[in-house]
């Protein structure tokens, strides 16, 4: 009979260095890259609307990656309980502490990410950095974001609430498709490889991931090093998991705020 400490064992690590890690993000931008710049572009082409369009190019990839990460949970040999999955993946109790990192994490996030929003607008005036021509408008740096847009994706926002819940969705699969991947499977094991230097790898690789926004990437670095920092430093993914979700629904309430109307 098993007892509760192998049963809710997690098996031991192996570090994941440089070789590894450039795989394991390179994958998930590469896959990103072509959703945006061949998937998307043939939706656009075909006449598909710009909302199924968002879903198939934008959202598929990340639900991808949540699996992705169940997956390699699973592959380690690892077993399909919460104890298990929680130790592995390091979802801690959220303490005072780390509440109050996570509130820090966020102010300083929207400090920097706000501040460097020019950056944008500068790159995209560069061939290199300048974003396609079929961009969906509401991810094109050359359209001024409205934080009470009276449409979305081309459909008018009032009294529209399947529009929020299917945003909400696409934000969940973000959230955890991003954070179960990078923070829960793959930061642990790089710190194994890169000890005190793990959360400046981690960091600038996930920024190299965004390359398919490659006119976002200087507005990118600060935050994703700083969320990577947090992460390491407390060791809790709940805290990457908070501080993403809440930075990535600040558009949410806008499309709330207009589908009241």
């Amino acid at each position: 009979m098993e007892t509760n400490s192998e049963k809710f064992a997690i098996k031991s690590l192996r570090p994941m260095k440089m070789a590894s890690s450039l795989l394991f993000f390179g994958i998930p931008s590469v896959i990103l890259w072509f959703c945006v710049y061949y998937v998307m572009q043939k939706l656009h082409q075909n006449g598909v609307n710009d909302f199924l369009n968002f879903y198939v190019s934008m959202v598929t990839p990340l639900m991808f990656m949540l699996v992705a990460s169940l997956v390699a949970y699973k592959v380690e040999g690892n077993r399909f309980n919460w104890p298990s999955f929680s130790k592995r993946f390091r979802l801690k109790k959220m303490t005072r502490t780390d509440w109050l990192w996570t509130i820090g994490l966020f102010i300083l996030m929207g400090i920097l990410y706000s501040s460097l929003t020019f950056t944008s607008k500068w790159l995209i005036q560069f061939k290199l950095f300048a974003p396609p021509e079929f961009l969906l408008p509401a991810v094109d740096p050359r359209i001024e974001a409205q934080f009470f847009p009276e449409t979305f994706m081309g459909v008018p926002l009032k009294g529209q609430w399947w529009i929020a819940l299917c945003y909400f969705s696409a934000l969940l699969f973000n959230i955890f498709g991003e954070e179960f991947w990078w923070r829960g499977y793959i930061l642990p094991r790089q710190e194994l490889a890169f000890e005190k230097w793990t959360w400046v790898i981690h960091g600038l690789l996930w920024t190299l991931f965004h390359i398919f926004w490659k006119w976002n990437l200087l507005m990118l670095l600060p935050t994703c090093l700083a969320l990577s920092y947090v992460v390491y430093k407390r060791k809790n993914t709940w805290i990457g998991i908070i501080t993403h979700m809440a930075f990535n629904s600040v558009p949410l309430i806008g499309l709330i705020i207009a589908i009241i109307g």
